[in-house]
């Protein structure tokens, strides 16, 4: 009989299935076949669930997210506000927004809950036009998902953590990235130029943010790390 592992060696072991087990998917592109409500939604199911927690946690008025995709992400946060009964809604922008997403979110019964911003994510215009679209509400969820590049990841952060109130949270996806630069279908350039780059600078300028582990206990992420609380 084999001897049992050491806890620690467990918790290690299971750790590195998940890892595995995250680059096996991703290479696979299984996340393409992810769909919320009929909508390609483009995330990881266990980050979805993860999501889904964090805003019945917050309870947020707004959630501003980057990175529209087909519309998939829009839709989902917009049903769990409708299903929590939170009178909130979305402003999702992207530099180019895709004729299917405009159609998917239309189609959506709850579309009246979502603002499209068509425009780049670090410009003053699209600022401008966000902080019009917030009004000053301070009850406000950050999720970042355009242009994972090291510069424009830092850049979105940067700009993006002024909305966010203390104790409160924004999210940066694929930070997984890093990870995945070895991988069949990986770009060697995410060694180092990639978002988990931009979060670490981003934390060493801004001690008030922090990562939170307890949204990485599903194991299988896209965003390792990536889960950010404000402190102070």
């Amino acid at each position: 009989m084999k001897k049992p592992l050491a806890p620690d060696a467990a918790q290690e072991q299971t750790r590195d299935l998940a890892r595995r087990w995250t680059q096996a998917m991703w290479n696979d592109s299984l996340w393409k076949q992810v769909r919320w409500l009929g909508v390609p939604v483009w995330q990881w199911p266990t980050d979805l669930v993860i999501l889904q927690e964090l805003i019945a946690k917050l309870r947020p008025r707004a959630i501003v997210e980057t990175g529209v995709a087909l519309g998939g992400t829009a839709v989902f946060y917009a049903s769990i506000l409708e299903l929590l009964g939170i009178d909130g809604r979305v402003v999702s922008i992207d530099i180019q927004i895709d004729p299917a997403a405009r159609s998917n979110i239309a189609a959506f019964p709850f579309s009246r809950r979502i603002h499209l911003i068509e425009g780049d994510s670090a410009s003053e215009a699209v600022h401008s036009e966000l902080q019009k679209e917030l009004a000053g509400e301070s009850n406000v969820m950050v999720c970042l998902d355009s242009d994972h590049s090291y510069a424009h990841t830092l850049a979105e952060l940067r700009l993006f953590s002024r909305y966010v109130p203390v104790g409160g949270y924004m999210v940066l996806f694929d930070t997984i990235c890093q990870q995945l630069a070895g991988a069949p279908n990986g770009d060697p350039s995410w060694s180092h130029d990639n978002p988990l780059a931009a979060l670490n600078q981003f934390l060493a300028e801004n001690p008030g943010f922090a990562s939170d582990p307890d949204y990485e206990k599903y194991l299988v992420t896209f965003s390792p790390q990536g889960f950010l609380v404000r402190r102070k």
